[in-house]
């Protein structure tokens, strides 16, 4: 099978194998020779540019191990991977797990942009706001579940770290609405622990920015929610993720919609303080909390 277009269905499938590849400590090459392949077909599907047969894709979750929820998640998603995907505006991905696939694309990225209105982004957050955040949502956007929690709070973790701490170093830039220094998820303390941390994450590294928009600026172009835009390495176009309240999240990748998401972004920009105006003031509430 020759290349074939690199839709949003095939870069979440390969992302998810090449995690799965990297915990079962393979090397392409090994995968390729395994499921007689040729390293450079790996490489491909790894960055969603082909897909694979069925018994194919079964062949390869055998040797790399996979446990049953994998292979069950992983084997829906060739599935999907597989199929001629419509002329729609965006892809919303349904199978089960949707929230997690957002990090397969972050891992991908070689530069992410993120607004958020009224709390920090997952990728900024600390071990005890991410906790009380998901405490707050528990049994009511899911059923209440210690482990559902746990989970999901492991989850943000990992994400962040692979991310913050990946080489070489992507590009990353968030935009937060000030009152997110004014709503608390947990006690004073969990909220000093968040200040610290977004000024230990920022500081001495060039490759994150951080922006506070005042949550009453005049005429702000994204008043309802979050958007992310997540930028690859060339050919690869760029592709945009809008945050949910609940359910599954679409991405768009076509140039229509990217651009506009970047217009939006890039004025969001021009309004929001400074990266120094923005640490000042998150140095301030953490000495008033």
């Amino acid at each position: 099978m020759g290349k074939t277009v690199q839709t949003i269905p095939r870069r979440l499938l390969g992302g998810e194998l090449r995690r799965l590849r990297l915990e079962a400590g393979r090397s392409q090459a090994q995968v390729a020779r395994a499921i007689g392949k040729d390293q450079a077909r790996i490489n491909k599907l790894e960055d969603g540019q082909t897909n694979l047969k069925p018994e194919d894709l079964a062949a390869l979750l055998d040797f790399l191990g996979a446990n049953d929820e994998d292979r069950a998640k992983i084997t829906a998603m060739g599935v999907e991977a597989r199929k001629r995907q419509p002329r729609s505006r965006a892809y919303v991905d349904l199978l089960p797990g949707s929230y997690n696939r957002i990090a397969t694309m972050q891992g991908q990225a070689s530069a992410i942009k993120s607004y958020e209105r009224g709390i920090f982004p997952g990728l900024l957050q600390c071990h005890e706001y991410a906790e009380a955040i998901v405490a707050a949502c528990d049994g009511l956007w899911w059923e209440s579940s210690e482990r559902e929690r746990a989970n999901r709070v492991a989850f943000r973790l990992e994400r962040q770290r692979r991310v913050v701490a990946a080489e070489p170093p992507k590009d990353l830039e968030f935009i937060v609405t000030d009152d997110a220094l004014r709503t608390r998820f947990g006690g004073p303390e969990v909220m000093r622990r968040q200040f610290e941390h977004i000024l230990e994450v920022t500081a001495d590294r060039p490759n994150i920015e951080m922006r506070l928009l005042p949550a009453t600026a005049a005429d702000n172009p994204a008043p309802h929610g979050g958007l992310t835009l997540l930028s690859f390495a060339e050919p690869a176009p760029p592709v945009g993720f809008v945050s949910v309240v609940y359910g599954p999240s679409p991405y768009l990748d076509q140039r229509s919609d990217t651009e506009a998401l970047t217009r939006v972004f890039d004025q969001l920009r021009g309004m929001a303080l400074s990266p120094a105006e923005s640490r000042a003031a998150l140095e301030e509430a953490l000495r008033r909390s």
